[in-house]
């Protein structure tokens, strides 16, 4: 039964991606991230031995650990590109007030030269 549960939220979510997309409310590289996430987890919950079989071999006891594990790293990545982005866009913004601050500076001395 919780497999199912899991199963309807993947497709929910992936269809909701779908739905951002669709009326421009996320953009692709967004989506591509959250789509894999909805993918992942149709198949974990579609395939659960999957997560059994792979803490096995990595000699986790509990294998529902694993997922939380991974999870939380993934959280992390996500948390990490997202400062990136932040970070890129800032600079940019700041560029571009600095050039539009000597454009502005340019245009006053052109106007007070006539």
């Amino acid at each position: 039964m919780t497999n199912i549960v899991i199963l309807v939220i993947g497709a929910l979510m992936s269809l909701t991606i779908f739905y951002l997309v669709r009326k421009d409310k996320m953009h692709g590289p967004f989506a591509t991230w959250w789509l894999l996430v909805a993918l992942a987890t149709i198949l974990l919950s579609a395939f659960p031995q999957w997560v059994d079989s792979i803490a096995i071999q990595l000699g986790i006891v509990y294998p529902p650990t694993l997922i939380l594990v991974l999870a939380v790293g993934l959280i992390l990545i996500k948390m990490l590109t997202m400062d990136m982005a932040l970070t890129r866009k800032e600079r940019k913004i700041r560029r571009l007030t600095q050039r539009m601050a000597i454009l502005e500076n340019k245009l006053d001395e052109f106007i007070n030269r006539k």
